[in-house]
């Protein structure tokens, strides 16, 4: 009869530790669908102006009160004007891969960003994690570019599922 006890205690244990930890990650079954690099607020880009990356070739942060919604992910903007260019086209300005690293999808990880080590290429903005992985894919962009096309497909083909 102890054993019983202890064995559901156990079982108990464990149960609650699985759904601390899917609310910690913060993912419900809908989230997990969605690819998206954002922080706890669902703030996207670590809070920079992704259309001033393509305007003014530079990473500048943006503010709270500009602000737009695509892909599951909050944009900030520096002024009304860079959202309301975001807001024509968003799948122009919006980071590829989720905002994830580009280098690291070449390799198929999914690996957090340092928005400051962008390149825009072929009209799409592209992040780094760190300046070592901006040098290796500057090395070969446009074959970096289409690995990490391919496994990016692979991960959205895993999520849709």
């Amino acid at each position: 009869m102890q054993s019983n006890r202890t064995v559901s205690l156990l079982l108990l244990g464990i149960g609650v530790f699985a759904v601390s930890s899917v609310i910690v990650q913060g993912q419900s079954s809908t989230q997990s669908k969605s690819i998206v690099n954002i922080d706890s607020q669902g703030i996207g880009a670590h809070g920079y102006d992704p259309v001033a990356f393509f305007t003014e070739k530079t990473a500048n942060k943006g503010d709270s009160q500009w602000q737009s919604t695509y892909g599951g992910a909050t944009y900030y903007f520096q002024s009304n004007s860079n959202r309301e260019m975001f807001d024509k086209d968003p799948s122009k300005y919006a980071p590829q891969y989720g905002g994830y690293c580009a280098m690291a999808m070449t390799m198929g990880k999914l690996e957090d960003v340092d928005p400051s080590f962008f390149i825009v290429l072929d009209g799409k903005l592209l992040f780094q994690r760190k300046e070592k992985a901006h040098m290796m894919f500057s090395k070969d962009p446009e074959e970096n570019q289409k690995k990490a096309d391919a496994n990016w497909a692979k991960f959205q083909d895993r999520a849709s599922r």
